[in-house]
C-alpha cells in the first residue's frame, strides 16, 4: 500500500534519503572496513561511558578503581574486555581500512578532503588509544606517560598545554581523562559525520578496475551487509572478552623503566633506540607525509598496476611498520628520559 502507515512513518523520519543506489562492489570485506570500524568505535564508546561510571581519575585511586570494577563488580571484568577489545579490533579495521584507500587510490580528486577527514580520525583514535593507555595507571602507563611528557617538553611553548605546568595543582591524570571522554569524543564524533557526509556525498569510489562504476545496488541492501559486518565485529569482541584478560598491572613506581607500550606504539620504542629525538620527529614526519599524499600523487590512474611508485611505496611502509613492531616488542630499552 503505496501511502499506508508504514510509509508515512517513513516519510516522516526522513527514511527516503537512504533510498540511493552504491556500488555493488560496495558489499565486500574490504570496502566494508569504514563500517567494521564505526562498529567498533560504537561499542567502545557504549563501553566507556559504562566504565566511566566506575573509575576515579585520581593518581592515589584510579588504579585500585579499576581492580575494584574487575575483581567485585558484577561482569566488570567482561565490561572492560569489551572495551579494550574494541579498541584493538578498532586499531586493526583502521589500519586495513587505510591500507584498502591507498591502494585503490580512493585519495584521488575528487576525494581529497575526505583523506584529510580521515587522517583526522586517525589522530583522533590515537589520542583515544594514548589516553585510555594512560588512565589505568600502572606502570605501563606510567611510563608512557612520562615519555609522552618527554615529547611534549621538546615541543616548547606548543607542549605546555599537554602539560602539569599548564593547570599546577590539577593532577595531570584528571585532565588526560577529560580528554579521553570529553574532548577527544567532541572532536571525533563530527569528523565521523563529516566522513559519512563526504562518502556520500562523493559516492564510495569505484573499482580501479572497472573505473567508470559498474553495477548498482539499493543502499538498504549494503546496510543489511554492513549490519552483518558489524555483528560479525561484535562477536568477535566479546569472544576476546571472555577468554584473554586485558593486562592490568599494579599502581606505578616512579622512577622505574621496565615495561615496553602497547604494540600500537611499540614502534617509537624501537625508533627511540636509534635515536631518542625521534620521538618527536618520527610522528610529525607521519603525520606531514599522510597530508602530503593527495598532493604528491595527483594522476588519474587508481589501479595498482598503474601506480608502481605508490604501490611500492605502501609496501615499504607496511614492511616498516611491521619490522619495527616487532623490533620493538623483541628489543630492550637502551636510552632513558
Amino acid at each position: 500500500m503505496p501511502n499506508g502507515p508504514l510509509q508515512t512513518l517513513k516519510d516522516r523520519l526522513g527514511f527516503a534519503v537512504l533510498e540511493y543506489e552504491v556500488p555493488e562492489h560496495s558489499n565486500s570485506f574490504k570496502y566494508s572496513l569504514g563500517g567494521m570500524t564505526l562498529s567498533a568505535f560504537s561499542l567502545l564508546v557504549l563501553s566507556g561511558i559504562l566504565l566511566s561510571q566506575f573509575y576515579v581519575p585520581d593518581p592515589d585511586r584510579a588504579n585500585p578503581s579499576i581492580h575494584y570494577l574487575v575483581d567485585q563488580v558484577w561482569l566488570g571484568w567482561f565490561l572492560r574486555g569489551i572495551h579494550f577489545w574494541s579498541g584493538e579490533v578498532l586499531t586493526i579495521t583502521l589500519l586495513l581500512h587505510l591500507i584498502r584507500v591507498v591502494f585503490t587510490g580512493s585519495y584521488k580528486a575528487p576525494r581529497e578532503v575526505n583523506w584529510y577527514v580521515g587522517v583526522g580520525l586517525l589522530l583522533m583514535m590515537v589520542g583515544l588509544l594514548f589516553t585510555g593507555t594512560v588512565l589505568k595507571w600502572d606502570q605501563e602507563a606510567y611510563e608512557a606517560l612520562a615519555h609522552f611528557l618527554w615529547v611534549a617538553e621538546g615541543m616548547g611553548i606548543l607542549g605546555v598545554p599537554l602539560t602539569e605546568q599548564f593547570a599546577q595543582g590539577v593532577p595531570l591524570l584528571s585532565r588526560i581523562y577529560m580528554w579521553h571522554i570529553s574532548l577527544l569524543p567532541l572532536l571525533t564524533i563530527p569528523l565521523i559525520g563529516l566522513h559519512l557526509f563526504y562518502i556520500k556525498y562523493h559516492q564510495l569510489s569505484p573499482l580501479p578496475e572497472q573505473p567508470e562504476g559498474g553495477k548498482k545496488i539499493p543502499f538498504s541492501r549494503h546496510l543489511v551487509y554492513l549490519n552483518r559486518a558489524g555483528s560479525g565485529v561484535f562477536l568477535l569482541i566479546f569472544v576476546l572478552a571472555l577468554t584473554i584478560a586485558p593486562p592490568l598491572g599494579e599502581p606505578p613506581v616512579a622512577g622505574l623503566e621496565v615495561t615496553k607500550p602497547p604494540w600500537q606504539f611499540v614502534w617509537l620504542y624501537a625508533l627511540e633506540n636509534l635515536w631518542v629525538p625521534l620521538l618527536v620527529v618520527a610522528p610529525l614526519l607521519c603525520i606531514l607525509f599522510l597530508l602530503a599524499v593527495p598532493i604528491i600523487d595527483r594522476g588519474p590512474e587508481t589501479h595498482w598496476r598503474k601506480r608502481p611508485v605508490a604501490t611500492w611505496v605502501l609496501a615499504t611502509c607496511i614492511v616498516l611498520s611491521v619490522a619495527l613492531i616487532l623490533w620493538g616488542k623483541f628489543t630492550t630499552m637502551t636510552h632513558s628520559m
